[in-house]
């Protein structure tokens, strides 16, 4: 084609040089296209909530959990670093490419609340700086790697992580944002003693993003070495707990049990639970629900506050 510029060869060479610099420019700026979401979450929130996810029947019940603790009206001053915040938002890591469906499904077609981002597979991950399986070989619980990942690039800069599992107790949920705040602790939650360990849950801990960063990063290094190791890892509390007792110079605050509920101490005459949360004092209620909790139990929680038909464990 032609290019009409006055018929001046020196004035189309430098038209030319100029648009192939600003389409240069372009490209360079332009953000990466991805099919299922972008490389960090677009939150600009100081405070929130994490979930991580990844199978379609964990996603479809937890994601009513999601929903709940973002739509829970706290009011403003909870979070220090961002006083005016009168809402919690959600992040919703995960790798699933059917996750906007299953959660529609979860939702009954209801809008979430909560951001829901898309991390990559775990062999090829798309979010920015997040390490691809150290290990070609999958297993079932090869999920357990995507935790200290997520947890080094939450976009907050103070982190609640929960699990699906971990069921707010209304808007006291906060109360663990403001004493860990109080604390100035670099991470809390409530304290383990096992067999094999002792070390915080990280199903339901805090954490500052620049206080913790070595922590995370120990953990992180720590879950490699076992995958290589050892060709899998089940479990992510016992490498979490080497790194904190590794680490120096990272503060811990303890949850209460008073606070973190973890029994349901009352029961009707049916020997069921009597209530979600069994005390007043509780900011978030996280038993052991059982195999069947997603089902049963999140579910109906997410649609009746402080009251549910969850069975008591035998003894």
């Amino acid at each position: 084609y032609s290019l009409w510029l006055g018929g001046q060869p020196a004035m189309r060479r430098a038209a030319l040089r100029r648009a192939a610099l600003a389409l240069a420019a372009a490209v360079a700026g332009a953000k990466p296209r991805m099919k299922h979401g972008k490389p960090y979450p677009e939150t600009k929130a100081e405070c929130g909530v994490i979930m991580i996810g990844t199978g379609d029947y964990y996603l479809r019940y937890s994601a009513r959990n999601a929903q709940r603790i973002a739509a829970l009206a706290v009011g403003s001053g909870w979070c220090a670093a961002q006083p005016d915040l009168d809402h919690i938002p959600v992040v919703y890591f995960h790798d699933n490419t059917k996750a906007e469906a299953l959660v529609r499904k979860g939702l009954s077609g209801a809008e979430p609340r909560f951001e829901l981002f898309y991390l990559g597979t775990r062999a090829n991950p798309t979010m920015a700086k997040f390490e691809a399986l150290p290990t070609q070989r999958r297993w079932a619980r090869d999920y357990k790697w995507l935790r200290p990942q997520t947890f080094a690039r939450s976009p907050f800069r103070t982190t609640l992580n929960m699990d699906g599992d971990a069921v707010p107790c209304g808007a006291r949920l906060v109360e663990a944002f403001r004493a860990f705040t109080r604390s100035q602790a670099a991470v809390a939650g409530l304290w383990h003693v096992e067999a094999k360990y002792s070390g915080l849950n990280t199903g339901f801990m805090a954490w500052d993003r620049d206080k913790a960063k070595s922590l995370l990063a120990a953990w992180a290094d720590g879950m490699r070495r076992a995958i290589l190791a050892n060709g899998t890892v089940n479990h992510d509390q016992q490498t979490f707990a080497a790194a904190l007792g590794a680490t120096r110079g990272v503060s811990v605050l303890r949850f209460s049990e008073a606070n973190v509920c973890r029994v349901c101490h009352r029961a009707d005459k049916t020997s069921h639970c009597a209530s979600t949360c069994p005390s007043d004092s509780c900011w978030v209620d996280h038993r052991d629900w059982g195999p069947k909790y997603n089902k049963a139990g999140i579910d109906g929680i997410a649609k009746v506050d402080g009251q549910s038909k969850w069975k008591l464990s035998p003894g």
